[in-house]
Formats: C-alpha cells, sequence, structure tokens
C-alpha cells in the first residue's frame, strides 16, 4: 500500500476494570511495533456511557503513552454497536480495526488482519474464533453462541461466515461505509454488519481464525440479554 496508509485501531468501553488504561497502553505499543513505519496510527477509545472506571486520570495516561489519541463519550450507555458506530463515523484514517479494548485475541491475529488491509487484497475482514474460544465460555453465553452460529447456518446460508461475534474486525473506505449502516445497538450489531457485507458483490471479503490470548476471563450472560438478541437476530432476519 502507499506510503499515506493510516490506521485508526477502535476500541469500545464500558466500566471497564482497574488498569484497564495500562493494559491498553501495553499491547497497542506490542501492536505497532510491528506495523510498517510509514503508517501513522490514531488510537480511539469511545466510553459508552459508563458509570465508573474512567477517570481524568486514565485519560491523561492514555494521552501521554499514544502518540495519536482520541477519546469519545457521551452520557447514556447504549450498546457495543452504538459506541462503535460513533466512534468509526469519526475516523479519517484508509483502515479501521476495532477489537475490545483489553485485546482479546492473539496479537498474530491482529497483525494478520492488518496486513491483509495493508496489502489491499480485501476490503474487509472478519476474525472468526477458534473451538478453543468456546470451551472458555460461561455456560450461557456459551449456549447462546453456538446457538447463534447454528441459526446463522439455517437462516442465513449464503453468508460469508457463521461465526459472526467475533470481537476483531477491520476494513478499509468501502467495508466502512457498510458499517455505517448497521442499525443494532447491542451485541449483534457483528452479525447485522456481515450480512450486510455479505450481500455486496463488490466487496473483497476474508476471513481469519482468531484464538484467544491467556489470561482473559469473559464475562456472563443474563437471560435478559438473551432474549434482547433474540429479537434483533429476528429484526435481522426480517430485513434480510
Amino acid at each position: 500500500m502507499k506510503a499515506t496508509t493510516t490506521l485508526d485501531i477502535v476500541h469500545p468501553c464500558y466500566n471497564p476494570h482497574e488498569g484497564w488504561e495500562q493494559e491498553l497502553i501495553h499491547y497497542y505499543r506490542i501492536f505497532v511495533a510491528k506495523l510498517p513505519t510509514e503508517v501513522a496510527v490514531t488510537l480511539y477509545v469511545v466510553n459508552d456511557g459508563s458509570s465508573r472506571g474512567i477517570s481524568a486520570t486514565h485519560l491523561a495516561n492514555l494521552q501521554a503513552a499514544v502518540p495519536s489519541f482520541e477519546y469519545v463519550t457521551y452520557e447514556q450507555n447504549q450498546g457495543k454497536g452504538f459506541a462503535l458506530r460513533t466512534a468509526i463515523a469519526q475516523t479519517q484514517s484508509n483502515l479501521v480495526i476495532y477489537t475490545d479494548a483489553d485485546y482479546p485475541y492473539r496479537m498474530e491475529n491482529a497483525w494478520e488482519m492488518f496486513r491483509l488491509l495493508y496489502e489491499e487484497k480485501y476490503d474487509v475482514v472478519l476474525g472468526v474464533r477458534d473451538d478453543h474460544y468456546y470451551s472458555q465460555l460461561p455456560f450461557l453465553r456459551k449456549v447462546f453462541s453456538l446457538a447463534l452460529r447454528t441459526m446463522n447456518h439455517i437462516f442465513f446460508p449464503s453468508m460469508f461466515v457463521k461465526d459472526t461475534q467475533s470481537g476483531l474486525k477491520g476494513f478499509n473506505a468501502k467495508g466502512r461505509e457498510v458499517f455505517l449502516q448497521t442499525k443494532i445497538n447491542s451485541f449483534l450489531f457483528d452479525m447485522e454488519f456481515v450480512v450486510l457485507a455479505s450481500k455486496r458483490k463488490d466487496l473483497r471479503l476474508a476471513k481469519i481464525l482468531v484464538h484467544v490470548r491467556d489470561g482473559i476471563t469473559f464475562s456472563q450472560m443474563n437471560s435478559k440479554t438473551i432474549k434482547r438478541e433474540l429479537l434483533s437476530f429476528l429484526n435481522i432476519f426480517q430485513k434480510k
């Protein structure tokens, strides 16, 4: 890719754990250390209406450690999909990669995603989780994730990948345009994005197998959340 390549890395954040910003700085530095030197990187953190965990000190630490840092915030919690759309609508770079602030996947996966986009081989690159990922999930979250994958096979047979909920995805300007067409605010915005991207015959899509890194603890998923996401699934199906 030409020397003017720029990359925006976008991290949604909601009520993060103690020390989150130091963890983010640590993995950000590891990631950018292996990028071509001519690539200019901007780090975005979007605060999805957190009630705790994000202070002026945390932001000052990020601003001091990251050469190009942007902070996006709003008062009321809206959901991960809303958070990412809000931040990505403000991005200016050639390429965008988004993932959670704790970098839950192995760094090799992020490097591979960047390489495929940087070499201009693909417009959208989607992470697909390996079986080991599912074995580490809490029970209800595991049941929902596996059921969703099965439903995608049944109801969306032409969808490019059936595991849509990996939190690592990247795209260029064409993919960004499609991402910003999503409407769902909660977790199934990922699925909605994959459905929309799969319909576009002019988009070059790729998938990579992603592996969860050691030390990650997954949050629980309650029955209320599952019901909400099933309604989101129905909404996507009705619009297909």
